[in-house]
């Protein structure tokens, strides 16, 4: 009762285990369907897995030709089910199910034969056509069908045992995975010691060659299906045929829980072998696409350095233009520091005199130059200036230039990569590697008003402010001067008119007058740094406004060229970036499912030692 109980757990468990596998499996259909040039027989291998799990335990036979496999079938069933005869009288998978009364249908390959015999309840027989059949289509048959077998008999006559092409076929089963027990049929026409040496000799050939002790069965079919016919069966001629063993097996060592547990070890053992080999194959196409992203890592590092270079240029450009600048505002400096020097204090001095009287005025129509203009033209400050532009000219070309040689290198490099790839990658590219049809040149064009109009703001403006500046500055000095020789005249005159002037203070009133003098002298020196400073920071301000324009135009001119060598080699890089992905996904799932189905075994297995309680 106990044990009842306890199976009856097992069986509840189990079929939890079941619903798990049939979920795995559906999933695992799912992902199977994403990896490409995955054998159609496999993929059908699981769909079978899939229904398996709800399917009678399949017993299936294979072997050569005329070993007997339909009438071992016959002879467990008690009646002539199958056709046999001295030729391939099977050319197709047949499976015997239960069912209330003999009916037949097939489809394709498969013929379902369903009989009411009870031993069917639990269990289906699977018969094959020959392994060594003349017709080797049989052969073919026969094996796309092993997948689904729960226990392989191998059959063989007693006459041909463990020949080279049976152990073959026994080290294929193991290989697939199958457990398998060795049927040697039509031992009536042997002796009692001709039996137990033949016993002896599969053993011997299995440990030598297979490195296995598998389970042996010395049969009769015919003695079997005679004690079938009798009523009731003849149980001890029965026994003598040696299908007591397969009957034991079937009823006593296939139990319940040991059949649902074999059942669903089957799928399992299915879907693993399937997984694996879609594993193994996603891992080649990982293996290719990796060798290939190399090739897009060496595509992006291409770009990447061609991007620096190009910035280098650019750099060395503005190093070279702002040294232009910086030469202009030195000159431009000297310039003034000269138009200003103390030196020239008594020449201004008249200049300012004529233009208190109106002479300068007169002049400058006739000089065409003013003292600025001919200052800045002496320190050739507009020569610096003119050089900034022709650096800027230089320098949409010369990006130009390797940006188009780039491009046309990296299309033929990619051109290249994608005739390497294979058929199946090489179908998916979507677009053409091709050079650009069109460069855009505007981006330097587009601002070269606004860095001409720089650059004669700091020409001319400051010539104007300077004259200007001068002039007014002139006048004041004159005017300065005039006041003070007429105030130490009207105080000369005032001393003077003593009877007896002192000379002591008529020294002090000359010192005193000729200090104010050279005091309005020492002031344009004074007057020329302060202008000095305000020019220096005007060009400066144009300079770093000259400068922040050209790089910001720069960076637009080198980020397009790093655009336009993307956009041409995007349709490789974007296929196999997004095949990477694809392929690492489906890895990934696999190997969940891989792990699954390992878990789902190892649960099996740990029911199976739930046997007893504890």
């Amino acid at each position: 009762m106990e044990s009842e109980q306890l199976a009856g757990k097992l069986l509840s468990r189990y079929d939890a285990i079941r619903r798990q596998e049939l979920d795995e499996i559906t999933g695992l259909l799912d992902t199977l369907g994403r990896v490409e040039n995955l054998p159609d027989a496999q993929m059908e291998q699981v769909r079978d897995a899939l229904f398996h799990t709800n399917h009678p335990f399949l017993m299936v036979m294979v072997g050569p030709f005329s070993s007997g496999k339909s009438s071992i079938i016959n002879a467990l069933l008690g009646e002539q089910v199958m056709d046999v005869g001295p030729v391939p009288t099977t050319d197709h998978i047949a499976i015997l199910r239960h069912g209330p009364d003999v009916q037949r249908s097939r489809s394709g390959d498969v013929e379902t034969v369903f009989h009411p015999n009870p031993l069917l309840e639990n269990l289906s027989l699977v018969d094959t056509p020959g392994l060594e059949s003349i017709f080797r289509s049989h052969e073919e048959i026969t094996r796309r069908f092993l997948h689904r077998a729960d226990v392989v008999l191998l059959v063989m006559p007693a006459t041909q045992v463990l020949s080279a092409s049976n152990l073959e076929h026994f080290q294929q089963l193991k290989a697939y995975g199958k457990r398998v027990v060795i049927v040697v049929n039509q031992v009536d026409v042997l002796d009692g010691g001709e039996r137990e040496q033949v016993r002896d000799f599969v053993l011997e050939q299995s440990r030598l060659h297979l490195g296995v002790e598998p389970k042996i069965w010395l049969v009769s079919a015919k003695q079997a299906l005679a004690a079938q016919q009798e009523t009731p069966r003849d149980e001890i001629l029965w026994d003598q045929s040696g299908f007591a063993d397969i009957e034991e097996y079937i009823k006593e060592t296939l139990v319940d829980v040991e059949r649902f547990r074999q059942k669903l070890e089957t799928p399992l053992q299915i879907c693993q072998n399937v997984t694996r080999d879609a594993l193994a194959s996603v891992n080649e196409q990982q293996a290719v696409i990796d060798a290939h992203r190399k090739t897009t890592e060496n595509i992006e590092a291409q770009i990447e350095q061609a991007r620096r270079e190009q910035q280098h240029t650019v750099n060395e450009s503005l190093k070279s233009i702002e040294g232009h600048w910086n030469d202009a505002i030195a000159r431009g400096d000297e310039a003034i520091a000269d138009l200003f020097h103390f030196s020239r204090g008594l020449s201004l001095f008249f200049s300012g005199l004529g233009e208190l009287l109106g002479i300068s005025r007169l002049l400058r129509r006739f000089r065409g130059q003013t003292r600025a203009e001919n200052a800045f033209e002496e320190h050739k400050v507009d020569e610096a200036l003119q050089q900034i532009p022709k650096e800027v000219d230089k320098l949409g070309p010369r990006l130009e230039g390797r940006d188009l040689q780039d491009i046309d290198d990296l299309v033929t490099y990619t051109r290249d990569a994608v005739k390497a790839l294979p058929p199946t990658l090489s179908d998916k590219v979507i677009g053409r590697i091709q050079t650009p049809l069109h460069y855009e040149r505007g981006f330097l064009r587009d601002v070269s008003g606004q860095l001409d109009d720089l650059i004669q703001d700091a020409g001319r403006f400051e010539t104007k402010r300077l004259d200007r500046t001068l002039r007014n500055w002139l006048i004041v000095l004159a005017l300065w001067e005039v006041l003070t020789i007429a105030l130490v005249l009207v105080v000369a005159v005032s001393v003077f008119s003593n009877a007896t002037p002192e000379v002591a203070t008529i020294l002090l009133v000359f010192g005193v007058g000729i200090l104010f003098v050279v005091l309005g002298m020492a002031l344009v020196p004074l007057r020329g740094w302060f202008l000095r400073r305000a020019y220096q920071s005007h060009l400066r301000e144009d300079r770093d406004q000259y400068l922040d324009i050209l790089r910001r135009a720069s960076g637009e001119l080198i980020a397009h060229g790093v655009q336009l060598r993307h956009d041409a080699t995007a349709p490789f890089t974007r296929l196999i970036d997004s095949q990477a992905e694809l392929v690492e996904d489906l890895r990934t799932d696999l190997e969940a499912h891989q792990q699954t189905l390992m878990r789902i075994q190892r649960d099996l297995a740990g029911l199976a030692e739930s046997k007893q309680p504890a």
